[in-house]
C-alpha cells in the first residue's frame, strides 16, 4: 500500500479533520483500553496511526517500562505525529514509516496491536487484519475500531446532506474500500480464532458549533482530487455542494448523528492461532 491509495490528501485541513475525529472518539477509545486492562510495561502498536492515533492514550497506560509504536505509510502525517508527541512529552512513543500490510516488525512482538479507521477506507483493507494477528504474542490483544456510515443522519433533512453522504460513500467504494465495515469485524475475528471477543458501537449526536459537525463537508473537500479525477462532479458543483452543506449544518436547529465507530477486541489464544487462520 502507498499513500496515494487513500482518497483524502494530506493537508493542514486534513490534519485538523483527523484531530477533531480523534477528539470525538477519545473517551470511547480510552474506555475500551481500560476494559482491556492495558497496563505498565505493555508493548503496543498503533497501526495506521496517521497524525498520532491513540498513541497518547497508550503512552500514559504503559508508562516508562512500556513502549508504543505508531506506524503509518504517510511520511507527512508521521512528521506531524512526531512533533505532536514531542510537544506532549510522549517519550515512550516512536513512529515508523511502514506498509500496514507488511510492516516488517517481528511476529508475536506486541502485547496489543490497534488500528482505527484504516481497514474500512483503504483498498482491500481487511487484509491488514491478517497481518495484525501475526504481530500479537500468544495471549495478546487485537483491537480494531472501524467505521459504519449507516448511522449517519441529519435532522432536519436536506437533499444536499444526502448527496454529500452518497458522494463520500461512492468515492470510497470506487477505490475498493468499505465504509460499512465496522459490524462485519466481529465475524472476521471469530473466523480467525480470536477469543474473549468484545464488540461495542460508539456514536455521537452533534449540534451547530461542535467541531465534528463539519466532518462530512470537510471529508468531501479532502476527497476533491479523487472526486474530480473520477468525473463524479465538476469543481463548481463540488464547491457549491460543500457551501450549501456547511450553511445547513450551521443552523442552530440542525442535529446530526455521527457514523459509528465499531470497536472489536479479541485475544490471541495462549497456544496461538490455528495455522489456517493466519495468512
Amino acid at each position: 500500500m502507498v499513500a496515494k491509495d487513500y482518497p483524502i490528501k494530506t493537508s493542514k485541513q486534513e490534519v485538523a479533520r483527523l484531530r477533531m475525529q480523534s477528539d470525538l472518539f477519545r473517551v470511547d477509545a480510552a474506555s475500551m483500553l481500560d476494559r482491556i486492562g492495558v497496563g505498565l510495561g505493555w508493548r503496543c502498536l498503533d497501526l495506521c496511526c496517521g497524525v498520532g492515533g491513540i498513541t497518547d492514550l497508550l503512552s500514559r497506560r504503559v508508562g516508562t517500562e512500556g513502549t508504543v509504536t505508531g506506524a503509518d505509510v504517510d511520511s507527512a502525517k508521521l512528521a506531524v505525529a512526531r512533533d505532536w508527541a514531542a510537544a506532549n512529552g510522549l517519550d515512550n512513543v516512536r513512529f515508523e514509516q511502514t506498509d500496514a500490510f507488511a510492516t516488517g516488525f517481528p511476529e508475536t512482538s506486541f502485547d496489543l496491536v490497534h488500528s482505527r479507521f484504516a481497514l474500512s477506507v483503504i483498498p482491500n483493507g481487511t487484509e491488514i487484519l491478517d497481518h495484525m494477528v501475526t504481530l500479537v504474542r500468544p495471549g495478546g490483544i487485537v483491537f480494531v475500531e472501524e467505521a459504519n456510515v449507516q448511522t449517519m443522519e441529519c435532522v432536519p433533512p436536506d437533499p444536499v446532506w444526502d448527496r454529500a453522504l452518497a458522494l463520500m460513500v461512492d468515492t470510497f467504494a470506487k477505490i475498493g474500500a468499505d465504509v460499512h465495515l465496522g459490524p462485519k469485524l466481529y465475524g472476521m475475528f471469530r473466523a480467525k480464532g480470536l477469543t474473549e471477543l468484545r464488540v461495542r458501537p460508539c456514536l455521537h449526536a452533534l449540534r451547530a458549533g461542535d467541531p465534528m459537525m463539519m466532518h462530512l463537508p470537510s471529508t468531501v473537500e479532502g476527497m476533491r482530487e479523487a472526486i474530480l479525477s473520477m468525473d463524479m462532479l465538476t469543481a463548481v458543483e463540488l464547491e457549491h455542494m460543500v457551501e450549501r452543506l456547511r450553511k445547513h449544518l450551521s443552523k442552530p436547529d440542525t442535529v446530526t448523528i455521527s457514523y459509528s465507530m465499531v470497536q472489536v477486541v479479541g485475544r490471541v489464544p495462549e497456544d496461538g492461532l490455528p495455522q489456517s487462520s493466519v495468512c
